[in-house]
């Protein structure tokens, strides 16, 4: 049969990584949208292309996309969700993974077990923390994607004159995170539960038709945000992306989805950096809204804010007569009218701006926000 290409996520990878140290054990991926079936071997590739390892698909649990009805305004079909392949089988390398943060320190089928080892859960405490006494070295610490953190990990460790050993972490909870510890560090594993940091950075992704009041929220949110977050904020705004990060993009399905998915990948770049992504694109579609939910969520935090100003205030506030040339037919696949818009269904917050004035919509947000934090 074939080989089956598959580009990894960044947390999908380090689960590959994982079981790269323990061959014995089986690798079970979900991968969305991958037509496979058991007898398949399916080609990993890294998000740079590199073909990282392969997997020998033994069974192949087919996972059919959410069958609820979504709500949806105006007229046509949305992109259907994909479904998802469980695929397990063991897996083998087929060449290095390349760069890695703390790669020599990072386990693998060459890792010399230990009789114990201290497995840090969260923060690692300062090398005078009284909780040190008596904790066995090595000393494990989760690589979760966050290099920044992992480096503080690291230092810590070894300020302290102990061995830190990495063990790549695809936040599947404790109870594997302990499995897999075991199962190529130390048979003995004390763990140390320490505070776990909320992520850094974050993206909020405002969603709503054309004229909801996306724009003017979220222009004002920036301003509130730079003011009292000492963190970077950057505002993607749907129409000015259009102009240099999307130039050249129609309005197709295809063309909407791209779009999105560029706005996405520069939300997760900024939010991965410890900076807050503000992103106002119409984001007509559930399918990319989760795509770029998935992607963020894999570096920091996101909040989806459904901006849900009713189809008929929206026209009414429209300046150009762009609702009005859609209602024509001399706009194909406008949104709300010609192309479908569906309502979220998994919005952290939902604002109504035609009886929400901009300031307080800001301040729901802000609240919301600290409501996630605490």
């Amino acid at each position: 049969m074939p080989d089956v290409p598959v580009t990894l996520s960044s947390r999908q990878l380090r689960r590959v990584e994982l079981a790269l140290a323990a061959p014995e054990r089986p690798l079970t991926l979900a991968l969305e949208g991958v037509a496979a079936a058991a007898g398949d071997t399916l080609v990993l590739h890294d998000a740079e292309g590199t073909d990282v390892a392969a997997l020998a698909a033994e069974s192949v649990e087919i996972v059919p996309p959410h069958a609820a009805e979504t709500p949806q305004i105006g007229a046509g079909e949305a992109p259907p969700l994909p479904g998802i392949a469980r695929v397990t089988g063991p897996v083998s390398p087929r060449r290095p993974l390349g760069h890695r943060d703390g790669g020599a320190l990072r386990v693998g089928p060459e890792t010399a077990r230990v009789p114990r080892a201290t497995l840090v859960t969260g923060t690692v405490p300062d090398a005078d923390d009284a909780g040190w006494a008596g904790r066995t070295s090595p000393v494990i610490v989760r690589d979760t994607g966050d290099a920044r953190a992992l480096a503080t990990a690291i230092a810590k460790i070894e300020a302290g004159g102990r061995r830190a050993v990495v063990l790549p972490d695809a936040g599947d909870g404790l109870a594997a995170t302990l499995d897999a510890a075991r199962a190529v560090v130390a048979d003995d594993v004390d763990v140390w539960e320490t505070p776990i940091p909320a992520p850094a950075g974050r993206a909020i992704l405002l969603t709503g038709l054309s004229g909801s009041g996306k724009s003017t929220i979220s222009k004002l949110l920036v301003e509130r945000l730079a003011a009292a977050d000492p963190r970077t904020v950057s505002l993607l705004d749907g129409d000015e992306v259009r102009l240099i990060l999307s130039a050249g993009l129609g309005f197709s399905r295809d063309d909407r989805m791209l779009n999105v998915r560029r706005i996405g990948w520069v939300a997760a770049l900024v939010a991965a950096h410890g900076g807050i992504a503000v992103c106002a694109p119409i984001a007509p579609y559930e399918a990319m809204r989760r795509e770029m939910r998935e992607r963020v969520e894999e570096v920091g935090r996101f909040l989806l804010v459904h901006i849900s100003t009713p189809v008929e205030v929206c026209e009414a506030r429209d300046r150009k007569g762009l609702y009005a040339k859609a209602r024509a037919g001399q706009i194909p696949e406008f949104t709300g009218i010609s192309d479908p818009y569906q309502v979220p269904t998994d919005a952290d917050l939902t604002i109504d701006a035609s009886v929400v004035a901009p300031d307080k919509a800001v301040d729901a947000i802000l609240a919301r926000l600290a409501e996630l934090d605490a």
